[in-house]
């Protein structure tokens, strides 16, 4: 996947779909928080509507107390006026002011009529009325009632504006007999005002249940309550409201009448201004949020590009391929700064390629002059080969060995074209050249070698003790006119094989020696010895092949004493193999 894909992916992980998400469930909370409050403050209206209902019925109720409690009224339901006069005059001067009252007082009455038991009270149209005109259904109210109890009876509660009826016995003085049954009935305006203040206007629709969340019957009332809204009233039936996603639906017991009231209400009724707002608010959104990711594919892009077009020029490069990519001056943030190190890398491997292609055709020159020249090793070793036989034709016995010994050096040396060797042979080529110089020094040099080791198995780079030799002899032996000793031993332990030169001749001087031992033991990069000082080269050259080859603690150590002689030892680490 490729960088700008990767940086859009990100954006859209870590930015984009945590944004929608929260934003989206932010608006669920603050939409479910407004909701709930929304219908706990109905609930409350509703409940303040029912306490302004109960103080009117409360009210309303008190009028029995007026006329229970009226001498003239229970002297009038007891039968104890003789004539209609003596009855008509009580109730006009005692009874119908109380009437009176009870309509200004209470103007949602609509009616007021006590049903007479007794025969012989005279019948008052709209007043007092004989039980036998109501069919029986006074007599079985009457029945029902507590003493000293009323009730409220609701009639037709299926429709919107259902009435009201009030019933409660009247007794004599002493409430020892029934005398009638006091009926008050209520317009509508009591009802009508209680559903106003509980707030059912407009969408908001109301029904009447049973007290165990029954519908009276299904009309067009109760069609309002689905079966889904019904199931939930039954199982919240202790819960004063229900929520759903497009309902809200509160609820309160009427005790007095014996019903349940259920406000309903659509809840995109409720939040019709968010609602309409909601779209814009999600398109505002989306759009914030497209804007957002524009602008941050642009800025990544800034980015992304010049990487980009630095990935295609890396690709792109080759041997035949060495262009710069072009940087401009005002680029130096940190990929410009990588763009510059990259140019200055193609800068020096052009240069290293070049310096390559140079160092090929210099090989392959020398390899052609090379090949021009390989007559003359071998015009050469014929030389010293007929040298050798003339000598030993004429019994020259010296001159003879000396002749062997040099073809044999020189084979060694200009015939094998591998850099490695065993140290037998390099030993044997080491005695070839001691033979050489003792001929030259005769006794001024005399040697012994030990090989102590199976030479035969030790590998070791070419012409790694003959330097050490010759640098024994030019400035151990050549300088001093006494007799000069070399001995060659090699040794071996578990962890290590030792090579020891040790000749008796001249020695170093202590601050040559300190100059040569700090070349030699160097742990750090210091400049090489060069040729003009006198012997060192030659240390260090084999020091570096032997750490070179061998690697590991392997080294070589001198050590000297003027005028003693001086000491070589090669020092090989087995532990990181031979």
């Amino acid at each position: 996947m490729s960088i700008v894909r990767k940086i859009i992916v990100g954006y859209i992980v870590l930015i984009f779909i945590p944004v929608i998400v929260f934003g989206y469930y932010y608006y669920n909370q603050i939409y479910g928080n407004l909701t709930k409050q929304f219908v706990e403050s109905r609930q409350k209206i509703l409940e303040q509507a029912y306490s302004n209902m109960k103080a009117d019925l409360t009210r309303i109720q008190s009028i029995h107390r007026l006329l229970q409690y009226n001498p003239y009224v229970t002297d009038y339901l007891d039968g104890i006026y003789e004539s209609d006069a003596e009855s008509i005059f009580a109730y006009t001067r005692y009874i119908n002011p109380i009437f009176t009252q009870s309509f200004f007082s209470n103007p949602e009455i609509e009616s007021l009529r006590i049903y007479k038991i007794k025969q012989q009270v005279l019948t008052i149209t709209d007043r007092f009325i004989d039980t036998s005109l109501q069919g029986g259904e006074a007599d079985e109210i009457s029945l029902s009632l507590k003493p000293g109890y009323g009730k409220w009876i609701l009639l037709e509660p299926q429709a919107s504006e259902p009435q009201l009826i009030y019933y409660q016995n009247i007794y004599n003085n002493n409430i020892t007999e029934k005398l009638g049954l006091l009926e008050i009935r209520i317009n509508s305006d009591l009802i009508h005002r209680f559903y106003k203040a509980a707030g059912v206007e407009g969408n908001w629709k109301s029904s009447l249940l049973s007290e165990i969340g029954k519908p009276f019957f299904n009309g067009e009332a109760t069609s309002r309550l689905d079966d889904k809204t019904l199931k939930l009233l039954e199982a919240n039936e202790s819960n004063p409201y229900v929520i759903t996603r497009q309902t809200i639906v509160n609820q309160l017991d009427i005790k007095e009448l014996g019903v349940r009231i259920v406000i309903m209400g659509k809840v995109e009724d409720v939040f019709r201004a968010v609602k309409e707002k909601e779209v814009v608010l999600i398109l505002t959104i989306f759009a914030f949020l497209a804007a957002l990711s524009f602008a941050y594919y642009l800025l990544a892009s800034t980015i992304t590009k010049r990487i980009l077009r630095l990935a295609r020029h890396m690709r792109n490069l080759g041997d035949d391929n060495m262009k710069l990519i072009v940087n401009r001056h005002d680029n130096q943030d940190e990929i410009g700064f990588l763009i510059n190190t990259y140019n200055n890398m193609i800068n020096r491997m052009d240069e290293l390629i070049n310096n390559v292609h140079r160092a090929e055709l210099r090989n392959k020159e020398a390899a052609y002059q090379v090949l021009q020249a390989q007559i003359k090793p071998h015009f050469l070793y014929n030389t010293l080969e007929t040298i050798r036989m003339l000598a030993e034709i004429a019994n020259n016995k010296e001159v003879a060995n000396i002749s062997f010994w040099f073809g044999k050096l020189m084979r060694y040396s200009l015939s094998s074209q591998k850099e490695e060797t065993v140290l037998a042979r390099e030993i044997e080529t080491v005695t070839f050249y001691l033979n050489i110089h003792k001929m030259r020094l005769l006794d001024r040099l005399t040697y012994e070698i030990n090989v102590n080791v199976n030479a035969d198995k030790i590998a070791c780079p070419r012409f790694m003790l003959q330097p050490l030799i010759e640098n024994s002899i030019v400035h151990g032996a050549s300088t001093v006119i006494r007799p000069v000793h070399i001995q060659v031993q090699a040794e071996e332990t578990a962890d290590e094989t030792r090579i020891y030169i040790i000749d008796n001749g001249a020695g170093i001087p202590q601050e040559r020696l300190d100059t040569i031992q700090s070349k030699l033991y160097r742990d750090i990069e210091t400049k090489p010895m060069s040729e003009g000082e006198g012997g060192g080269l030659g240390l260090y050259n084999v020091s570096e092949r032997i750490k070179s080859f061998y690697r590991g603690a392997s080294r070589l150590e001198l050590t000297s004493e003027q005028g003693k002689g001086t000491c070589l030892t090669i020092i090989i680490d087995k532990r990181d193999g031979e």
